[in-house]
């Protein structure tokens, strides 16, 4: 990996204020290293050795800022030139923040890049995923996330990276959680609580659920409702379920779903 390619401006050009850390000769960078330059160094070490090269715990004080360098690192349009690939630059700064036990720090880091570019929240989700096979970090995230969906503030940001990170094992595990907000809330949030329950085909809580939200009061509620009783339709409760509404039903795209699943 070509050195230079760590450290290096990404701001268009504008001048970077260095950010001057005390006691970094024992990590081997000089006094006046700032704040990117650890960040790379980090980075380089995990992409050689898959351990970070730093005492992490030294560097607690500096989670907010090595979290801020990763975020502005993959905001930045030329993001490619760095010598790492983005996905792999999300994947490092995950491992980095997980093995450090920068909770608040992380949570920062999922938020902002929720707010970003589509790509950035795949390759975080796609982190993610992996990380949830990881012995040392998948239980605790699985707690994590079950955390997230208990405060409203992050709900739509903790079910956008649900969806998308796609794995049965978490769904599970936050069943009760989502079926709550399946059930109770409304909009995006419902929608996509609906979605990832449906992830769960042979669990007769989640069925039953479906089954009751074909006759929510809101369409969107029915047509997600109906869309995830797709995967169920082998089932002869939701066949028949299917059936019941139809007559009842006012919307014509939903009673198109319903006669699919009645079939």
């Amino acid at each position: 990996m070509p050195e230079q390619t760590f450290g290096g401006d990404d701001t268009g050009g504008q001048v970077e204020e260095k950010r001057k850390l005390g006691g970094l000769s024992k990590f081997g960078l000089s006094p006046d290293s700032n704040i990117r330059d650890v960040f790379w160094r980090i980075m380089a070490s995990y992409s050689a050795t898959k351990k970070p090269g730093i005492d992490l715990k030294e560097l607690e004080p500096d989670r907010f800022a090595l979290m801020s360098a990763a975020i502005s690192v993959l905001r930045s349009p030329h993001v490619r030139d760095y010598g790492l690939s983005p996905r792999f630059i999300v994947n490092y700064t995950v491992i980095m923040m997980l093995d450090g036990g920068w909770e608040d720090a992380f949570t920062e880091f999922l938020v902002k890049s929720s707010e970003g570019k589509e790509e950035l929240q795949k390759n975080v989700a796609l982190a993610l995923r992996r990380q949830l096979e990881n012995g040392e970090h998948g239980g605790w995230l699985r707690q994590y996330f079950k955390a997230l969906l208990r405060q409203s503030s992050m709900n739509p940001m903790a079910l956008r990276f649900i969806a998308d990170i796609d794995d049965k094992e978490l769904v599970a595990s936050l069943k009760q959680e989502l079926m709550i907000i399946a059930r109770g809330d409304i909009g995006q949030n419902q929608l996509d609580a609906i979605g990832a329950i449906s992830a769960l085909k042979d669990d007769q809580d989640v069925k039953k659920t479906l089954i009751i939200l074909l006759s929510h009061w809101d369409a969107e509620a029915r047509r997600g409702a109906a869309e995830a009783l797709k995967g169920f339709r082998k089932d002869a409760d939701v066949r028949e379920a299917a059936k019941r509404r139809l007559g009842n039903e006012t919307d014509a795209e939903i009673k198109k779903i319903l006669k699919t699943v009645a079939k």
